[in-house]
């Protein structure tokens, strides 16, 4: 593929989305896009102006109103993210339901804060930043920040060995108590993540959605809030009350109605101490490595939080000793138990694309204070988080010179990371934009690359 074809498919991309926009507004998004993409540094809106140069042809005060002025909807900007993005590379992982035949499509959830400055920047507040705690900090870091519920899709695309593709799709901004109102009415986490699984099963109708969480939306509102069909994997206490399946038939003699729940069993830190039977070796991918874990899973009921429904308890141990026990349930008993441990374990995805929105994209360093502003700006980062690997997964498979160099220091690298996906973007780009422009000789032509390479912040 030439340089123009592996441009028109970043624009294509980023012109699918266009269709959320007015005419107007969706040519700011474009050129906002790909400001945002070749800017180094912060995600300041003049930033991008200054990095576009003349190809931003509109008034400076255009691209700031697309954010506080331009009506447009964030849920609608992802749900279009899902259909016509992250919709065709479902299809293109080729996992399906054995029974049914539907797609199957991962999403996992985490939150996050992203630090701000300044008291008048709208609904931000005092936030534990769970990533900061440890030695080196001295202690629980917690700042004045926005708290945002990210939902991130991850994948498994034929032609990548063991790389795994988490594509952002969903945001909701978490607001205190005080910061709400009766057109705003107050949400918890749990109840925010419940929401954006529903959005995703609306934006995917014939895809099966496998969510996985952190223990903290293992609680009833994020069960009982989760779509017909939708499955939850994460973390139950230690401690957890845990009861046997209710018996099939009423014990001779009893009046009354049917008992919901059979007897008490033990938790399920006693059932690891305890039990010697019953557990298998399995061998699941954990952070691009192959690890062998013992497992024994137990269908039983989590009346506190579950109900009536019957859930798979599975207890993970590590053979070597060296971590301590999981504990992991799944709302569907049927799922079989390696499927509960690997859902688990690629839940750690979201994490990383967090990390790379921050680091590479500027989801912390937008300067924007207003409401719509805030609602609007830094979850753009992510999205085209996922617009980068998109691109990156179409083109790269066709293009080598898209994939990362060898080095003397690391001559196996095979799997590229986000930076190397954005530096070869970011080349591309830069050369479709300096070359043609160029008819000097081949020494100057050969220049002008090496300033783009340098441009593209080549990993």
């Amino acid at each position: 593929m030439d340089v123009a074809s592996l441009v028109s498919t970043w624009s294509a991309l980023v012109q699918q989305l266009a269709l959320v926009f007015t005419d107007a507004t969706a040519r700011t998004w474009e050129q906002i896009a790909l400001g945002w993409v070749l800017r180094r540094g912060p995600a300041t809106v003049t930033g991008m102006i200054r990095t576009l140069g003349r190809l931003a042809d509109r008034h400076w005060t255009v691209y700031h109103k697309f954010f506080y002025r331009a009506a447009w909807s964030l849920q609608t900007l992802s749900a279009y993210l899902m259909t016509y993005v992250i919709g065709p590379m479902i299809l293109e992982s080729g996992r399906t339901n054995a029974t049914t035949g539907k797609p199957i499509a991962d999403l996992n959830l985490d939150d996050t804060t992203a630090g701000r400055y300044g008291k008048h920047v709208a609904h931000a507040g005092w936030f534990k930043d769970a990533s900061a705690t440890g030695p080196a900090t001295q202690g629980t870091v917690i700042h004045w920040a926005h708290n945002w519920i990210v939902g991130a899709i991850t994948l498994r695309l034929p032609g990548w060995t063991l790389l795994r593709w988490v594509l952002p799709a969903v945001f909701a901004l978490y607001r205190k108590k005080a910061d709400c109102n009766k057109s705003h009415p107050f949400a918890t986490r749990q109840v925010l993540a419940a929401q954006m699984v529903c959005h995703v099963a609306q934006a995917l109708p014939g895809v099966e959605i496998r969510v996985a969480a952190d223990g903290q939306y293992a609680t009833r509102d994020m069960v009982q809030g989760l779509p017909e069909g939708v499955s939850l994997v994460s973390r139950i206490c230690r401690d957890a009350a845990i009861y046997a399946l209710p018996p099939a038939r009423r014990p001779k003699g009893k009046r009354g109605p049917s008992p919901k729940k059979g007897k008490r069993l033990p938790t399920p830190q006693n059932i690891a101490a305890r039990r010697t039977k019953g557990w298998k070796t399995i061998t699941v991918c954990r952070q691009g490595r192959q690890v062998q874990r013992q497992v024994l899973g137990i269908t039983c009921l989590w009346y506190h939080v579950c109900r009536a429904v019957p859930i798979r308890l599975v207890i993970v141990r590590d053979p070597v000793g060296k971590q301590k026990d999981d504990f992991l349930f799944c709302t569907d008993a049927t799922v079989p138990d390696e499927q509960i441990v690997q859902r688990y374990y690629d839940r750690w995805g979201v994490e990383e694309c967090i990390w790379e929105s921050k680091q590479q994209m500027g989801f912390e360093t937008t300067r924007g204070w207003c409401s719509k502003t805030v609602n609007h700006q830094a979850p753009l980062a992510m999205v085209l988080v996922t617009l980068v690997k998109a691109w990156y997964a179409r083109c790269a498979a066709a293009e080598p010179s898209l994939l990362p160099e060898t080095t003397p220091w690391n001559p196996a690298k095979t799997r590229p990371s986000f930076l190397d996906m954005l530096s070869a973007l970011r080349r591309v780009l830069w050369e479709h934009r300096i070359l043609p422009n160029s008819r000097s000789t081949a020494r100057v032509r050969d220049i002008l690359k090496t300033v783009a390479y340098a441009l593209s912040a080549a990993a």
